[in-house]
């Protein structure tokens, strides 16, 4: 069965890097460490530092496919907690893009999937699939992603025990400008809206949108980027998520690609 399953495995390495070479696919990777590890405006580790990395395959004919990872850590109260208190988040997305006259677009999708978290209600995963599409003009961007999967990060409607928040939008707006060749900032604006209302985790009553916005410097040396974001949500994201995992903070980044 073992000799069986490594024959298998060398066929497919095989077969892959066949049509990698024949289909020219370019592989790059990426890493980084940061301080805080923020998604949509909330704190994804506590307010504790993250080490990420993945890679990406781009197959020159506009589609592409990557693999993203983080450590997470849910411990606490609120809407979501994890079984493990640390665990890993694994990302794994693919799609399509091109350009037309002028103005890029990128259609795709993205799952989500975390190791040992679930929610502390009903035992359901967090992980979550989302179907984007984004246009870009120069050096902004418009980007929209649409939950397709019932499970919307663990999150659970105010009206009952299934998660059932399929149809969730996340809306992201953002715009670079060049300083210099090598020392740009980047202003973000994100609004997301559940498909139905979410009981708060920390105020009364139930919320249906919260709103998240960031400023960052990057400055590249060679292969590194170093960067310094502030990164805020508004008051419904507090409401939801309480205060210590959305309120306004500094976060440095080191990161590189190979």
């Amino acid at each position: 069965m073992r000799k069986t399953a490594i024959a298998k495995a060398v066929v497919l390495a095989a077969a892959f890097g066949a049509m990698s070479s024949a289909m020219a696919v370019e592989v790059t990777a990426n890493a980084n460490l940061t301080t805080d590890y923020k998604f949509r405006g909330i704190s994804q580790t506590n307010r504790g530092a993250a080490f990420q990395g993945g890679f990406d395959a781009d197959f020159g004919n506009g589609f592409y496919l990557g693999n993203w990872n983080s450590n997470v850590n849910f411990a606490g109260t609120g809407p979501v907690t994890s079984s493990g208190s640390n665990g890993l988040e694994t990302d794994i997305y693919g799609g399509y893009r091109g350009e037309f006259k002028g103005v890029g677009y990128d259609l795709g999708g993205l799952y989500y999937y975390y190791e040992r978290a679930t929610t502390d209600t009903n035992g359901k995963k967090l992980n979550t699939f989302e179907l984007y599409g984004k246009a870009s003009y120069m050096n902004a961007y418009a980007k929209v992603s649409y939950a397709a999967s019932e499970n919307y990060f663990g999150l659970i409607s105010s009206t009952g025990t299934k998660p059932d928040l399929r149809g969730s939008l996340y809306y992201d707006l953002g715009y670079t400008y060049p300083v210099t060749d090598k020392f740009s900032l980047t202003g973000h604006y994100g609004h997301t809206t559940y498909d139905k209302s979410i009981a708060n985790g920390f105020a009364a009553g139930t919320n249906k949108s919260y709103d998240d916005y960031s400023l960052t410097g990057a400055y590249t040396v060679g292969k590194y980027t170093f960067s310094l974001a502030y990164v805020d949500t508004n008051s419904k994201a507090q409401d939801l998520f309480g205060k210590t995992l959305t309120k306004g903070t500094l976060i440095a980044t080191v990161g590189t690609t190979f």
